[in-house]
């Protein structure tokens, strides 16, 4: 069952691309200049940088220990007017690699504000829904025995209509059990749910962050 979702996951980039405009043309707020430029410094290992709750740690672990590149791109997820901007995984092989993100900001007043976060225990991918609008999904895991698949769809500023899926695994029975927003739910279920929220993954184009 795990390798069918595997599976879907990998083929899901070809639903649709969020692109964007080359450096030389995007205007970047002054508050997401300050994130970014925390990222730098995070990427870099600043110490201080390090330990602020502002900073994601799977930045540093993804380009310092996995060597990979780390992208920024801006993005009016909720069609409100106000780009966010998200931080993440930039392409290195696209082919074969769906690129999850690692953080997505938004603006405040005048000030960047935290919309949503991912780490490597639970991963967040941008899902294009109906009428040109986005959601996300996340992918990760609380223990060995535990596994999440949550989505939810953005809407005026907020992440609205979350459903999550648990898969349990008792190793004393070597069976699983599903839970959709704690109510039981069969496997047949919560599969066709869960390719469902895979099937809407977008490939987002990021620009590298240096």
């Amino acid at each position: 069952m795990m390798k069918k979702i595997t599976a879907l996951l990998l083929t899901a980039m070809i639903c649709c691309l969020a692109w964007t405009a080359g450096a030389e043309t995007v205007r970047v707020p002054k508050a997401y200049e300050t994130i970014l430029n925390l990222a730098r410094k995070g990427m870099a290992g600043d110490r201080d940088v390090l330990e602020q709750e502002e900073f994601n740690p799977a930045i540093y672990m993804d380009s310092h220990y996995g060597n990979r590149n780390v992208g920024w791109t801006l993005l009016d997820l909720d069609r409100n007017g106000t780009e966010e901007l998200l931080i993440g995984r930039s392409a290195w092989q696209p082919e074969k690699d769906i690129l999850w993100i690692f953080d997505i900001w938004t603006i405040k007043g005048d000030q960047a504000q935290l919309f949503a976060r991912g780490w490597e225990q639970n991963r967040m991918y941008l899902t294009k829904e109906s009428g040109n609008s986005y959601g996300l999904y996340f992918e990760g895991a609380d223990s060995t025995f535990e596994s999440i698949f949550e989505h939810g769809l953005i809407r005026d500023g907020r992440l609205t209509g979350q459903e999550a899926i648990i898969a349990f695994t008792d190793m004393n029975t070597d069976t699983v059990s599903w839970t959709l927003n704690e109510a039981e739910i069969d496997e047949e279920r919560a599969e066709e749910m869960i390719g469902k929220w895979k099937s809407a993954i977008c490939q987002v184009d990021m620009m590298t962050l240096e």
